[in-house]
């Protein structure tokens, strides 16, 4: 691949990344694992997201070696991949038949040269401080450029934009969610406050004391009882008008 080529797949997987409306039946993690395996000695490759806690979501290209070493790491917690998305830190040509290397990752590795591949490269999918996955690359050893290690690496920080933004607008999304929630019982609960205080000709402030031990010794929720209060008979049941049964 020449460098004019080199560049042209940069713009081009910079642009798709970013636009994650561009192609509709492509996800941006699957984008990243696809254009990884397209650098110059790349073999195969896959990604790896942090879940919650730190715990590793395997999500793979299309590409069964890879899908395969992905899978190794995810269900033997271990591996470059592993290791990068809890330190935030890239591992670059990774010399396999290495002892270090087996004794670092006995599983994978035996697994990694059984499928032909001498070394492997994990960068990190990052936005900021925040590693939120990594990009595995698995080729020869001495095959992969430090270019191409610049070029993965911007594959997956351009990645890590899209997922950060992602999870902050479900975080958001969440937040409102429970904030339109506590307004609603609020809003319940004060129209409720107001009609017993009118009916038993209390303050609202006495009022709220009478639902609030209602709903404790009948271990009912309060908006339960202020919803009773609101579309229930003002003359029979626990908060009917005075002189009424």
């Amino acid at each position: 691949m020449s460098p004019s080529d080199r560049e042209e797949l940069l713009i081009t997987a910079l642009l798709e990344l970013a636009d994650p409306g561009g192609r509709e039946a492509a996800d941006p993690v699957e984008r990243l694992a696809a254009y990884g395996r397209r650098l110059p000695g790349v073999e195969a490759g896959g990604v790896l997201l942090a879940g919650d806690g730190g715990s590793l979501v395997r999500t793979t290209g299309r590409d069964d070696a890879g899908d395969a070493l992905e899978r190794t790491q995810t269900d033997l917690d271990e591996g470059p991949c592993r290791d990068t998305c809890r330190t935030g830190k890239p591992l670059t040509d990774v010399p396999l038949r290495h002892p270090d290397s087996r004794a670092r990752w006995p599983y994978f590795t035996a697994r990694a040269l059984d499928e032909g591949f001498s070394a492997t490269t994990s960068l990190p999918v990052r936005y900021r401080d925040r590693c939120l996955g990594a990009l595995n690359l698995f080729h020869q050893h001495g095959a992969l450029t430090r270019r191409a290690v610049t070029l993965g690496q911007a594959l997956a920080d351009a990645v890590g934009i899209g997922l950060a933004c992602r999870q902050d607008l479900q975080g958001l999304r969440k937040r409102t969610g429970q904030l339109q929630t506590a307004l609603d019982s609020r809003v319940v609960i004060e129209q409720a406050k107001g009609m017993l205080a009118e009916r038993l000709n209390r303050t609202p402030d006495e009022a709220f004391t009478l639902m609030r031990h209602y709903a404790r010794a009948h271990q009912r929720r309060l908006t339960e009882v202020a919803r009773r209060i609101i579309s229930g008979p003002a003359d029979t049941g626990p908060f009917a008008r005075p002189g009424r049964s």
